[in-house]
């Protein structure tokens, strides 16, 4: 009896601090796998991208297109895409419930689908496309066959993307809450740990960062306890989740942070809008990914961070160490379907009263809720209220350049380490006079601070200067480009005989400004050229009969150069 009694005083405490957060409550079996195959996830919600969230299940296909795709629930087809960025084929199923189903990467619709989105393709002359359709268009029932699937898009491989959104606010969330057949019970893995000085910016310190272990089921670092010159500590956590029969890793759902045994605060990620999905460098410690690559999601929110994720429940993620007490700190790690791991260490301030290092003034500080201006002979730029996620220490550096085709020296403006939530447009002014003919031409190169990637912006020009959009700071400057894009024919030479082929396909690249446009004509009408990354291609079909044809191929880079190949053949 008294064992009985002691488990009963348990289980409400663990029901309770399961419960901490507010959980939400979708419909259940109301949506069916998309795929007449077992479920097994290549990625799933939540994930930590480039600059974005994973906001939907990438459902994987054994390495294969041309599964049959099917509508996860009753409604009508709403809309369609083709691109070759982004979902690449999507189709999107509103359903009277309340949702939106979204299928991504598809490689071909549905025979009656297919004809009339290839029809509205020829009457605006573009492959790429965005089409809205009426209720009555292409009504669907639960489980009716819509698409098979493909590797379109942005993709690495063949899978399915697959989302539930909600209608209204056209917000994906999370498709591990809806009840799909998926299994997992195992916990998620924990790796590390963050110490960070909530004093500072996040951009002006390097954290203390310690592996973790597990021990008798519960995470804990080499040390018990853990110290830091701070006043008040903050805390990230590295983890991954992983699910039955795949090797794959998939994110966190939900974290909670303890003091002393009282919830401090807690994150979810369920309902994240595509308008606040870049906010993802701001829930995670961007700085430290880039130098490490590891990335640690913050159990505090930044002051310009506006994702509706976090729950202050005693506190909003600061430890307050200035009572010299040991604190005894607990994370929660939890994954969609309840399973918790774990970490647990102590935590004081090693130091009281001592400065911490690096608490330097800045000569030029810019602000994550302040308009943030520079300017000087050269450059100009102003960041607008909400751009940056903390403060910066905004650094800048002019490095002398005169190699050909240069117009000014490189401008270091803060570094690439620096996330920003919305791009700011860059003035720079020529340090040397642009010929006439070449004003049209020019760009501004941006660098990656760690000369892992570059941006090319087409320039317009405003007086003297030349002004372009960024998403990033980094290393800029003027320069001009004068090649055309490189076109390669892969299967077709003047003369050619294609009466045996099933395809023509080109290969086309950009070194400076990028592929902006493309356009082939066979015999004077426009011709549907599909574009998968850097190869375009068309499969051969009605439009082009048998006999003798001339095939016209125009590409257009960003500031205007074009290349033009003109090919005859026979069908």
């Amino acid at each position: 009896m008294r064992k009985l009694f002691l488990v009963l005083l348990v289980i409400p405490q663990f029901v309770f601090a399961q419960q901490l957060l507010p959980q939400p409550h979708y419909p259940q079996g109301v949506f069916r796998d998309p795929l007449n195959i077992p479920i097994l996830l290549a990625g799933g919600y939540g994930e930590l991208r480039p600059g974005h969230f994973h906001e939907g299940l990438d459902i994987k296909t054994n390495g294969k297109i041309g599964y049959t795709v099917h509508a996860a629930a009753a409604g009508y087809i709403s809309r369609i895409s083709i691109s070759n960025t982004g979902f690449g084929h999507a189709i999107y199923i509103t359903h009277p419930n309340g949702y939106t189903t979204v299928y991504g990467h598809l490689h071909r619709y549905c025979p009656e689908l297919e004809k009339y989105v290839k029809q509205k393709q020829y009457e605006q002359q573009s492959w790429k496309i965005n089409l809205s359709f009426s209720p009555g268009l292409f009504p669907v029932k639960k489980g009716q066959f819509i698409a098979w699937s493909g590797s379109t898009g942005s993709v690495a491989g063949p899978h399915v993307h697959f989302e539930i959104r909600n209608t209204r606010s056209e917000h994906p969330l999370n498709g591990l809450l809806f009840g799909l057949d998926i299994k997992d019970n195992i916990p998620p893995a924990v790796y590390r740990i963050a110490l960070y000085d909530r004093t500072r910016s996040i951009y002006q310190q390097d954290p203390e960062i310690y592996t973790v272990r597990r021990e008798n089921g519960v995470y804990k670092p080499a040390r018990p306890l853990l110290t830091i010159n701070a006043d008040e500590v903050g805390f990230g956590v590295q983890a991954l989740d992983h699910q039955n029969n795949t090797s794959n890793s998939f994110g966190i759902y939900e974290e909670i942070l303890y003091d002393n045994g009282v919830p401090q605060i807690g994150f979810q990620l369920n309902d994240i809008g595509y308008e606040e999905t870049r906010y993802v460098d701001a829930h995670t410690d961007y700085k430290t990914y880039k130098e490490t690559g590891h990335h640690f999601e913050l159990l505090f929110s930044l002051p310009g961070n506006k994702l509706p994720v976090y729950h202050d429940l005693q506190g909003n993620g600061s430890v307050d160490l200035t009572d010299g007490k040991v604190h005894h700190i607990k994370i929660a790690v939890r994954d969609a379907y309840g399973n918790t791991s774990e970490v647990r260490f102590d935590v004081k301030r090693s130091a009281p009263g001592e400065t911490p290092p690096g608490s330097t003034p800045c000569a030029n500080e810019m602000y994550a809720d302040s308009r943030d201006i520079f300017e000087n002979n050269q450059v100009q730029f102003f960041l607008d209220p909400g751009t940056l996620y903390d403060s910066i220490c905004f650094k800048y550096k002019d490095i002398p350049e005169d190699r050909p085709g240069y117009y000014s020296d490189v401008y270091q403006l803060a570094s690439s380490d620096i996330p920003l939530y919305q791009p700011f447009t860059l003035q720079l002014k020529p340090a040397r006079p642009v010929p006439d003919s070449l004003k049209d031409k020019v760009v501004i190169v941006r660098r990656d601070s760690r000369g892992s990637g570059v941006n090319v912006a087409a320039a317009t020009w405003q007086g003297d200067w030349v002004k372009a959009a960024f998403g990033d700071l980094g290393d800029f400057s003027v320069q001009v480009d004068v090649v055309p894009p490189v076109v390669r024919a892969l299967d077709i030479h003047d003369g050619s005989d294609l009466s045996k082929a099933s395809r023509i396909s080109f290969r086309v690249g950009d070194a400076k400004s990028g592929i902006a446009a493309y356009r082939a004509e066979l015999d004077g009408e426009w011709l549907m050229f599909a574009r998968k990354g850097s190869t375009i291609y068309y499969t051969f079909d009605e439009h082009c009969p048998s006999g003798q044809h001339i095939l016209k191929l125009t590409v257009t880079d960003g500031v205007g150069n074009q290349t033009v190949r003109v090919y005859h053949f026979k069908r």
